[in-house]
């Protein structure tokens, strides 16, 4: 009896020890990745520079969450994991959420016809699934903007309304061909005031950002200023390289298409919240990847490696490639990119408060980084 109590002794003393000894291995193994990361980042950003922010999540889990650089130049403040920063097209993934919030309350359906809403001719037979899609073939009033609108005026929500009021000449039939429209988007916003009632910020704050946990998380609109608490603010380089603020665009006051500040840590919450399905119902959670059946023409978007030879499809604010859903945003001194993994519990985001994002190799070598990080450690368990 004596032997067998020492026995089972020994055995669990080992145990514990074998296991402390994985522990560690895993944290070496994680501290690696960090390193790797970190020399990664550094070649992008430099000291004094404005920087970037990094979200490496898995099986809920942050494994690496932290900042590069500065998110204000004249504070010298850094970037940080709680750090707001502006979303570029990323945005339009709570947009979408914003309208199936809508489709929840019973007050709109995705087969609904624009026209319902605003009976201008150009919106007929054009549904609210082909605006989230990129396939209504209307004319992209935010493109428009670029040339058709007074610079003076910061152009709004209502303006993009006034503008396909107008009816101006569609691309293409809806349902038909796919093309990336920001106007669109920013139609939707409208569409989300016109429907509930509410200001879209505080629509989308509300039925949004507050079930997914975002409790710092904004929509920003330039013709009504808020303040954004711990906001890093956006550079270009001018022609004499130095780098500029550039936060003042007169398209900043239209929402939908962008215009949404978030950080890290409240990304985090909302890509856990979409794995558990709770910022809507069950039901409509099954619309948010649900994509049209009209492929994005190659060429299109970013060239990344881990994306080439898969056909992509839109969703609803995502691009999705087989067992991928990815997204990239890019506006006036900001870059971003997310990539949420369909099949295992991975997310990976990188905010960027300038515009070296695309010009750089800063998501495909992350992305390999972490991949072989996975792989890795999915090889010493099994052996």
């Amino acid at each position: 009896m004596k032997k067998l109590i020492l026995l089972l002794f020994i055995v669990t003393v080992a145990c514990k020890q074998d296991g402390k000894k994985k522990q560690l291995l895993a944290q070496e193994r994680l501290a690696e990745l960090e390193i790797k990361l970190d020399s990664i980042f550094e070649q992008v950003v430099k000291p004094g520079d404005p920087g970037a922010a990094l979200m490496v999540a898995y099986e809920g889990e942050i494994l690496i969450g932290k900042g590069y650089g500065l998110k204000n130049l004249k504070t010298k403040d850094p970037i940080t994991v709680n750090t707001n920063m502006r979303m570029g097209s990323v945005s339009k993934q709570f947009t979408a959420l914003a309208v199936l919030a809508l489709v929840d309350q019973g007050k709109l359906s995705l087969s609904d016809t624009v026209y319902n809403i605003y009976p201008y001719d150009v919106f007929r037979n054009v549904t609210i699934e082909q605006l989230l899609h990129h396939t209504s073939g209307l004319a992209d009033a935010e493109e428009a903007f670029f040339t058709e609108w007074d610079s003076t005026r910061i152009a709004q929500n209502k303006d993009v309304v006034d503008f396909y009021e107008k009816n101006p000449p569609s691309q293409s039939d809806p349902g038909t061909q796919w093309q990336y429209n920001n106007g669109t988007y920013e139609l939707l916003a409208a569409i989300v005031e016109e429907v509930s009632g509410q200001d879209f910020a505080d629509f989308s704050r509300e039925h949004v950002f507050k079930k997914a946990g975002m409790n710092r998380t904004h929509f920003f609109n330039l013709a009504k200023p808020t303040e954004i608490k711990k906001r890093a603010y956006c550079y270009e380089k001018d022609s004499l390289g130095q780098w500029q603020e550039v936060d003042g665009h007169y398209l900043n006051g239209l929402l939908g298409a962008g215009g949404m500040y978030t950080s890290i840590s409240d990304y985090f919450s909302y890509t856990q919240a979409l794995r558990s399905k709770s910022i809507v119902s069950p039901e409509t959670h099954e619309y948010i990847f649900t994509t049209t059946d009209i492929p994005i023409p190659v060429g299109e978007g970013e060239a990344l490696a881990f994306l080439e030879g898969k056909k992509s499809f839109y969703a609803k604010g995502w691009e999705v490639s087989e067992d991928l859903a990815t997204h990239g945003g890019g506006w006036f001194g900001t870059n971003t990119f997310v990539i949420h993994h369909l099949q295992r519990p991975l997310d990976i985001a990188i905010f960027m408060n300038n515009d070296r994002l695309f010009s750089s190799s800063l998501i495909e070598d992350t992305y390999q980084a972490v991949m072989t990080y996975l792989q890795e450690q999915n090889d010493r368990e099994h052996n």
